[in-house]
């Protein structure tokens, strides 16, 4: 039997417009029925176990999209709790940073004072002629304005000199990275330690010229080998001693046996000598030549004065690879 596909009302096949529903009728064999099925009332528990099957359902799915949103952040809590998370380990990344650099912007200069010389593979005096101006030519723009001023007050030599005596501790030290140059004060206080040493020293050349004098007046020959005795003894150790006090910081290894005493009478000392001598030649020449330039000399002259530290830091940390000397320490020259 024919049925309307709109609302199910039998009709037969002569019929064209459904008598129910006034729908044009298309005729279809089986009941409709089947095809539009009746939706189904949701279940509401209301009372008992039923009521506390619907709670735990709902918290288990509570729990099921905790768990998802814990796997999204890889374990370590909901999304809200990640952003601050990640400033937490931000912060503390830039802490042990701080640390690291040891509060000075930059991580701190490395040294290498027993074993092999890092500078070996270098010659001494190419050593001496760029260390003082690695990284930028400071050194010798402010250094000749320093020397400029110290033609009319000589004691802003001790600035110069102070930065020499810093960087022959640094060479000595196995220092590559240059000390920095804007710290004046500290090279204020080499200049005044390495004064110190040479007033020492002056004191020695004094009182033995001094002993020489008198004794030649009664016997020539006598004063003069006390006059030569005095002079070696005042001259010749001194570079050892301020080249040890610069690498150690300490004045009493100034003038010690172990470390003063050995670096004079070793072979090492003699080729730092013979080199110095050369060093104060070239740069006289250097100075000569530059003259010209009118502000020339004052720039080879504190170009000069680091130039020779740095070679003295250079045969220390020679002697030091060699066993003649103890090393210097490692704390760095900033």
């Amino acid at each position: 039997m024919p049925y309307c596909l709109a609302c199910g009302t039998k009709t037969d096949f002569e019929t064209q417009t459904c008598p129910s529903c006034g729908q044009a009728v298309r005729h279809r064999i089986d009941p409709p029925g089947d095809a539009f099925p009746e939706p189904s009332e949701p279940e509401i528990p209301w009372e008992g176990d039923d009521a506390e099957s619907g709670a735990d359902d709902a918290k288990s799915g509570t729990d099921d999209a905790d768990s998802g949103a814990g796997d999204a952040t890889n374990g370590t809590g909901t999304e809200e709790s990640k952003p601050l998370a990640g400033i937490d380990d931000t912060l503390a990344a830039e802490d042990d940073r701080a640390v690291e650099d040891d509060g000075a912007g930059d991580a701190p200069p490395s040294t290498d004072p027993s074993g092999p010389s890092p500078f070996a593979d270098r010659w001494s005096f190419g050593v001496a002629a760029t260390y003082p101006v690695e990284e930028d030519y400071r050194p010798l723009v402010v250094g000749g304005i320093v020397e400029l001023i110290a033609l009319v007050l000589p004691v802003f030599s001790l600035v110069t000199v102070g930065y020499g005596f810093r960087l022959c501790g640094a060479v000595a030290r196995g220092q590559r990275e240059r000390p920095a140059f804007d710290d004046y004060g500290e090279s204020l206080v080499g200049g005044l330690q390495s004064l110190l040493v040479a007033g020492l020293y002056g004191v020695i050349l004094l009182v033995g010229g001094g002993a020489a004098a008198a004794v030649w007046t009664v016997d020539e020959p006598l004063g003069i080998a006390l006059g030569v005795t005095t002079g070696v003894l005042g001259l010749y150790p001194f570079p050892a001693s301020l080249t040890v006090y610069a690498a150690t910081g300490e004045l009493r290894t100034a003038f010690s046996q172990a470390s003063a005493g050995g670096f004079a009478t070793s072979g090492t000392y003699v080729r730092a000598w013979l080199a110095w001598l050369a060093g104060i030649v070239a740069v006289a020449v250097a100075a000569v030549l530059s003259v010209i330039t009118l502000v020339g000399p004052v720039v080879v002259r504190a170009w000069g004065t680091y130039s020779l530290g740095v070679l003295w830091g250079y045969y220390y940390r020679s002697a030091a690879a060699e066993g003649v000397v103890p090393p210097a320490p490692d704390e760095p020259v900033r």
